[in-house]
């Protein structure tokens, strides 16, 4: 009964301290955890069989609400299979909690079926690890008749301490049981004390992780002199809001990255046109997908500009290696902290024109062209998707297309993520079934053919959706991302990189029952997507796109552009 207890009081305290949302996988030895969430008429679970697409979606709820989703899986493999949605969260400071069930030290290394090493098996990822001992062998000095609470109080401090460090990344609280489990309702249902945060007392945990080096002063603010550009990264809501007011306060130009929602300068114009150098470069937030910003930062590498970036995580990013400030400080309010001189007029209208002359340029080469393409793809969406909707983007080139082509300048802020931390393609339908989960919002989430194909088994989660979600598939039947590198010359191109396939989803959507709709013309994918977003309805759109067409519409955009900055010098 001992380990029914202990879960239970889990379980409660997790629920007081605001976290109820469980993603749990089956299986026998995390029995106890599985059964005290069930037990709970206010803990809200997502259930999958597949416990890497069950990390990312947790990984999604997080994205979209800053708290931790926990994450629940048995012992053996089902934990490793969490470990990319583990680096995802700790690359970009996502909260999560992940508790993983463990066998008891005494089957260790005796060749236990389904035993493997599962202490700290994520590495330096986790923020934090803590690794409970089997509650029937936790003993304390001065054991008294009372210690039940003992263990609870114990269990409390680990726990409040782990929920302290989720709020920046991955946690990992390994839980060990020994067979057998209980199977009858556990005598804990709650906590005599609930409704007050336990205060714990007879046990020192460990100290927290430290966030990366730079400047920890968060109540401190700064002052900037001269021409100031800010570059908004990915970002939430609220600080996009605080950049955007300061960029009005300083009169100066505002980039910003696809994931921050901010529909304001692209990052590509300073590659694309001659424009004036600025005296301070404030980076806010946190990645920017565009490549060429950080090739043009490096070629201010030695030249009198200031560097700063400023980011509630601590967390570094400096790809170009420039003498970079790094401070660590909320940009909710980052309008409040900052003072200096408004930028000169003449600096914002030159960077303002170049990007409006790009805009143009770019609206001028997809309406000169027909057939269906994935810039045009990406642009009406981007004109399309309702701002009060999620938008989820994948990898490769549907993240870079609507960062090139598809937001419209506006003043409202979108909700929109991708995982970028290590930019991969695995897990994005799961991410995607959480993320639109914590918004508790319809979700439009548009990846690649491979992308897909890497996450079938997400389509379950898909499936079985509280919100309703379309998954736009742009199937150029290869990985086209590769037709824009240099390796594109190689006589290995299609077989090693390319990797062509014929492929079509209808046959996966009728298995998990998703209606689906197969488009080969730009006017009949925006009827269906407009459709699907009218009806609120979860459905497969799978556009095909041929690569050759999308390489030769990317060029074309490529001149036009070239073409106007020269008429702008």
């Amino acid at each position: 009964m001992l380990d029914a207890i202990w879960t239970s009081a889990a379980i409660d305290c997790c629920l007081r301290n605001g976290i109820d949302h469980f993603f749990v996988a089956p299986g026998s030895r995390c029995t106890p955890l599985t059964l005290a969430v069930a037990a709970r008429n206010d803990a809200i679970v997502i259930q999958h069989f597949d416990e890497r697409g069950l990390a990312f979606a947790a990984l999604g709820f997080g994205r979209a609400t800053g708290s931790p989703g926990v994450f629940i899986c048995t012992s053996g493999t089902a934990v490793a299979n969490a470990f990319p949605a583990v680096i995802e969260a700790a690359m970009e400071g996502v909260p999560l909690l992940l508790f993983t069930a463990d066998r008891p030290d005494e089957l260790r290394g005796t060749g236990a079926n389904q035993t493997i090493e599962q202490r700290e098996i994520f590495g330096s990822y986790p923020r934090s690890f803590v690794h409970l001992p089997v509650p029937d062998d936790l003993s304390f000095p001065d054991q008294t008749d009372n210690c039940d609470e003992q263990r609870i109080d114990y269990l409390t401090l680990q726990l409040q301490e782990a929920f302290k460090q989720s709020s920046h990344g991955p946690v990992h609280v390994n839980w060990m049981f020994r067979e057998p489990f209980t199977i009858s309702s556990p005598a804990f249902q709650t906590d005599s004390r609930a409704g007050a945060t336990i205060t714990p007392k007879g046990f020192v945990g460990e100290s927290p992780t430290p966030l990366p080096s730079g400047d920890k002063n968060p109540s401190a603010g700064f002052e900037l002199s001269g021409n100031t550009l800010i570059a908004l990264g990915s970002c939430r809501p609220e600080e996009a809001e605080s950049a955007i007011s300061l960029a009005r306060q300083l009169q100066c130009p505002l980039l910003s990255d696809v994931t921050s929602g901010v529909g304001a300068g692209s990052f590509e114009v300073p590659k694309q046109f001659d424009l004036p150098q600025p005296d301070n470069v404030v980076h806010l937030g946190g990645r920017i997908v565009s490549k060429s910003w950080f090739q043009w930062i490096g070629n201010l590498k030695n030249k009198p500009v200031r560097m700063l970036h400023l980011t509630p995580t601590g967390q570094t990013i400096n790809p170009a290696g420039v003498s970079l400030e790094e401070k660590w400080m909320p940009i909710t309010d980052i309008d409040q902290r900052v003072v200096g001189a408004q930028t000169a007029p003449d600096f914002l209208a030159a960077w303002e024109n170049a990007d409006q002359s790009r805009r143009q340029a770019v609206r001028r080469a997809l309406s000169s062209t027909a057939r269906l393409n994935e810039p045009a793809i990406a642009h009406a969406i981007g004109q399309m998707c309702p701002i009060e909707t999620g938008l989820f983007l994948g990898n490769s080139t549907p993240i870079r297309d609507m960062d090139w082509y598809g937001l419209p300048t506006q003043n409202q802020i979108r909700n929109i993520t991708a995982n970028r931390g290590a930019s991969g393609i695995d897990g994005l339908m799961a991410t995607a079934t959480g993320f639109a989960e914590g918004l508790r919002q319809m979700t439009t989430i548009v990846l690649g053919d491979l992308s897909a194909l890497h996450d079938l088994n997400s389509l379950a989660l898909i499936a079985r959706s509280r919100w309703p979600m379309i998954v736009l598939i742009v199937n150029n039947q290869a990985g086209h991302i590769f037709d824009l590198l240099p390796i594109h010359d190689s006589e290995h191109f299609e077989r090693y990189f390319a990797t062509p396939h014929s492929f079509r989803f209808g046959d996966a959507a009728r298995m998990f029952g998703i209606p689906y709709q197969l488009l080969n013309d730009q006017q009949s994918f925006i009827d269906a997507y407009q459709t699907a977003l009218d009806d609120r309805q979860t459905i497969i759109l799978e556009v095909v796109t041929n690569r050759q067409v999308n390489v030769a519409v990317r060029q074309k955009i490529a001149h036009e552009i070239n073409e106007c900055s020269k008429r702008c010098d």
